[in-house]
């Protein structure tokens, strides 16, 4: 799908271009913003200039250039580091802060009592998405802050995803969502990882191992919508496939993979997860109440 080509001549400042970063401002150049950059590496400021972009010295420069600045950076101790070094809260007043940068909870509550006390405004957000989708119907882009904050910089968000979720003025909402699905993401990619490393070490090609990966997994989506929906409604009791059936099934792999002489540190977890749903009283219960175990504090 190609990228929006909705046109404004809004001003707007990006700080951080990253890979993200420059594709927020990539996608803000292809609407026919005036946008203005700043990035510590000089570097790709100036890829961004021969765009169109305007390349600012300093982050100040970045502020005092637009009323809307959206920052893109890698933690925000970073940006904690630039507003320090450059005593960007004397620059923040009136100013609406499109904070992108993923950060715990207390770090996001933290930061917008600072963007506040200096009289800014401020949204914070997450984009579940890759850069290249940026600006199409695939973008995932998640928001929270005041009505209208949100209101005023709905134009914007929308040239990044025209569809953007308002999650509502609790500011952490992003943060808690984004990090959510990120962990279901990255604990999938290194299932599939622990399981190539089963493979090789049982002499079976990745090729084969990819084949048949595409066609089991084919199940999962289907089954990942019915979990959730049996945690939303409160059906864990309702089996499709028990916990004893699912560590029985799990005693298999974990035994495969120790006679192979791989490493079970994975392995061990899902051990642990699915005996600590049994000691919980769940055994005959569906996998979905295995989520008991991960709300449990005696877990």
């Amino acid at each position: 799908m190609t990228k929006g080509h909705t046109q404004t001549n809004q001003p707007v400042s990006v700080i951080g271009l990253g890979a993200m970063g420059s594709g927020i401002a990539s996608t803000f150049l292809d609407a026919g913003c005036q946008v203005s950059v700043w990035n510590r590496s000089r570097k790709k400021i100036d890829a961004l200039a021969s765009l169109g972009a305007h390349a600012c010295d300093s982050p100040t420069n970045a502020i005092q250039a637009s009323p809307h600045i959206v920052v893109c950076l890698t933690g925000y101790a970073a940006w904690e580091n630039v507003i320090q070094d450059h005593r960007l809260q004397n620059h923040l007043e009136d100013k609406f802060i499109i904070q992108l940068t993923g950060g715990t909870i207390d770090e996001v509550q933290t930061h917008a009592s600072l963007i506040e006390e200096n009289r800014g405004r401020i949204a914070d957000g997450a984009l579940m998405c890759f850069p290249r989708q940026l600006g199409t119907e695939d973008a995932s882009l998640l928001m929270a802050g005041k009505a209208e904050v949100l209101e005023e910089c709905d134009g914007l968000l929308r040239l990044l995803d025209p569809n953007w979720t308002n999650l509502g003025d609790d500011l952490t909402k992003p943060s808690i969502l984004s990090r959510s699905l990120t962990a279901g993401i990255v604990t999938s990619l290194i299932g599939l990882l622990n399981g190539m490393a089963i493979c090789r070490a049982g002499g079976i090609p990745l090729e084969l191992f990819m084949q048949h990966m595409e066609k089991a997994e084919s199940i999962v989506p289907a089954e990942k919508r019915r979990l959730i929906e049996a945690v939303r409604e409160g059906r864990t009791e309702e089996t499709q496939a028990s916990i004893k059936t699912w560590t029985g099934a799990h005693e298999t792999i974990h035994s495969v993979a120790e006679q192979l002489g791989t490493n079970l540190v994975l392995q061990d977890s899902i051990k642990f997860v699915l005996q600590e749903g049994q000691r919980l009283g769940l055994g005959e219960h569906d996998l979905s109440a295995i989520i008991d175990v991960f709300i449990s504090k005696k877990a």
